[in-house]
């Protein structure tokens, strides 16, 4: 095939290269490996990265390749988001692995498929591998939307990043669903419909089927509102961090394959620390990085106020995790 013009790129595929680009020089010359669900956004990202790849390939010294996780859930529809996904590597010339992820029906089905997926796609593929999804402008409103409403602070209405610290970029952040569903049309590609996206006891289904349409009926921006308010509160996110660093030293703050543990032995403890903005972002942000769902606030308040105390116990909660304190320390594991 030969390499496109710049000119003639979709302008997805131009800013997908621009982008690219401007990574960290850590991962501009990682292999990419295309996490491909068959849905019509992780299609989109197939076929831009292709068509990244056959107009600048030097871009890419370390290639690119598919990898799509089967949960085994939905029986033969699953099947054939597989056979799917394969058909469309095949067209591409895109080398393809499928994992296994499999999880168990129950609560929190959502975020235990999410961590189950990251997890043996980033085995498979190893520490070194730029991870790509496909996360789009409308993911992140819905994102800043759904974590206003359970209480988020600041770090939590920053949404999505592009580029994760453990390697996961997402490089559609500035683009819209109907951009990636017009390179599909443009395409003549058409991606599989997960029939559990219809299913709105699920709570993103709900918010983004019935209630952010609802509301954008009234107020049109919305969404573009949402999306600025990440921006802003990701510009933040260097302050933010240094400090949060230096308190995270100061702690003692400790991660190991369960969990982790903060030492509050040396720090002054009283009524007041528990509502210490900056000790329930590091809390937060100390649960994301385990790949978890943060404990509500007033959760995460009363633990703190239980440290405080000088009291020992334990309490469940969240997405099965168990925190257990004691003589001022405080640790969180999954059960």
């Amino acid at each position: 095939m030969e390499p496109n013009e710049p000119s003639s790129l979709d302008p997805l595929t131009q800013a997908f290269l621009a982008d690219h680009a401007r990574l960290p020089a850590t991962w501009r010359d990682a292999p990419l490996g295309l996490c491909l669900s068959g849905g019509m956004d992780s299609c989109a990202l197939a076929l831009v990265a292709r068509q990244a790849l056959d107009c600048r390939p030097d871009q890419f010294p370390g290639g690119m390749i598919g990898y799509h996780a089967r949960h085994a859930l939905r029986g033969s529809e699953s099947e054939g988001d597989a056979a799917s996904v394969a058909e469309l590597c095949g067209k591409l010339g895109l080398a393809l692995v499928i994992v296994d992820a499999k999880i168990e029906p129950g609560s929190g089905l959502e975020a235990r498929a999410r961590l189950a997926r990251y997890s043996r796609v980033r085995q498979a593929a190893g520490d070194s591998t730029l991870l790509l999804t496909a996360h789009h402008s409308n993911d992140q409103a819905e994102t800043v939307l759904l974590r206003l409403l359970r209480g988020a602070g600041v770090v939590g209405l920053r949404g999505i990043h592009s580029l994760r610290f453990d390697g996961v970029w997402r490089p559609f952040l500035r683009a819209f669903r109907q951009d990636l569903a017009r390179v599909c049309a443009q395409s003549h590609w058409a991606g599989r419909e997960d029939s559990s996206n219809l299913d709105l006891t699920f709570e993103r289904n709900f918010l983004r089927r019935q209630f952010l349409p609802l509301l954008e009926s009234e107020h049109p921006n919305l969404s573009d509102a949402l999306v600025k308010l990440a921006e802003s509160a990701q510009q933040l996110e260097p302050f933010l961090e240094r400090r949060l660093e230096r308190l995270s030293n100061s702690l003692g703050l400790q991660f190991d394959p369960l969990g982790f543990s903060l030492d509050l032995s040396g720090a002054d403890l009283d009524s007041s620390l528990s509502l210490d903005p900056e000790l329930d972002l590091l809390l937060e942000r100390a649960w994301t990085r385990c790949g978890r769902r943060p404990w509500a606030h007033a959760q995460r308040t009363r633990l703190l106020s239980d440290v405080a105390s000088g009291s020992a116990g334990r309490r469940t909660g969240g997405q099965g995790e168990i925190a257990i304190w004691g003589g001022k320390t405080l640790r969180i594991e999954r059960l």
